[in-house]
């Protein structure tokens, strides 16, 4: 359990840990798949996604095409519900998604939640079962673990596909990396998830007003309420605190 949740922090730093991080959740649920899907809530299309297991070799199917026609992804929020829990059998038998994706994939029933949700984009989590097969009392103890971790990853994904997209517009890194400093948001509630890539910018107070926007985001999605995100600087020194969900700093 130790060595998936450093797994999943590892992917939280780089996109290419993802396989590994899911395999080892699917190894340690006892589930036959998993996947996690980052959707632009503005434009409708699916920004990223890793597949694994049964799903694996289906995911350019889903992102050109499924996914618009899901129903279920739509429906989650942060806590975990199961798709047979979710959606009538009577819709399912006739949802194109269901019929042409799902079963097609051998996924009998999916365990999600929706781990990131702001203005811009929706980030969904998904555990699949495979079809002949229920899911094992493994499962809610993998989730009540992973869980945190997870947020935190989704949420730092979030973060670099907006930290790619300003990049598009700014002066060569040579030039500003000399003008800037790089600035770590790490998530808390209890234990510290930590950033260990960071984001640049020219001074701590642009950094702050960074970490506020990023809270307001998040405290749409009550399950991020009561974690904070704590600013330090490239020497570790504090900069701010940030309580999602309240709209005031500690400090």
């Amino acid at each position: 359990m130790s060595s998936l949740a450093s797994m999943i922090h590892d992917a939280a730093a780089s996109p290419e840990a993802w396989p590994q991080a899911l395999a080892a959740l699917t190894d340690a649920a006892g589930v036959a798949g998993a996947a996690l899907i980052i959707s632009n809530k503005r434009t409708g299309n699916v920004e990223g996604a890793w597949f694994s297991g049964l799903s694996a070799g289906f995911k350019s199917d889903y992102i050109r095409h499924y996914a618009a026609v899901d129903p279920y992804s739509p429906l989650l929020d942060g806590s975990w519900i199961k798709l047979s829990e979710c959606l009538p059998e009577s819709m399912l038998r006739s949802s194109e998604w269901y019929n042409d994706f799902v079963l097609m994939c051998g996924v009998r029933d999916i365990l999600a939640a929706r781990l990131v949700d702001t203005p811009s984009h929706r980030v969904v989590f998904g555990i699949h079962q495979q079809i002949g097969r229920p899911f094992s009392d493994r499962v809610d103890s993998v989730v009540n673990l992973a869980d945190i971790p997870l947020k935190h990853a989704a949420w730092r994904q979030i973060e670099r596909l907006a930290s790619s997209r300003s990049d598009i517009f700014e002066e060569p890194q040579t030039e500003m990396l000399a003008e800037r400093n790089r600035f770590y948001f790490h998530v808390e509630n209890g234990s510290r998830y930590p950033d260990e890539t960071g984001s640049v910018f020219s001074t701590p107070e642009d950094a702050t007003a960074h970490a506020v926007v990023v809270a307001r985001e998040l405290a749409q999605d009550g399950s991020w309420h009561g974690f904070s995100i704590l600013v330090t600087d490239d020497r570790g020194q504090e900069i701010i605190r940030v309580r999602i969900g309240r709209y005031f700093t500690d400090k």
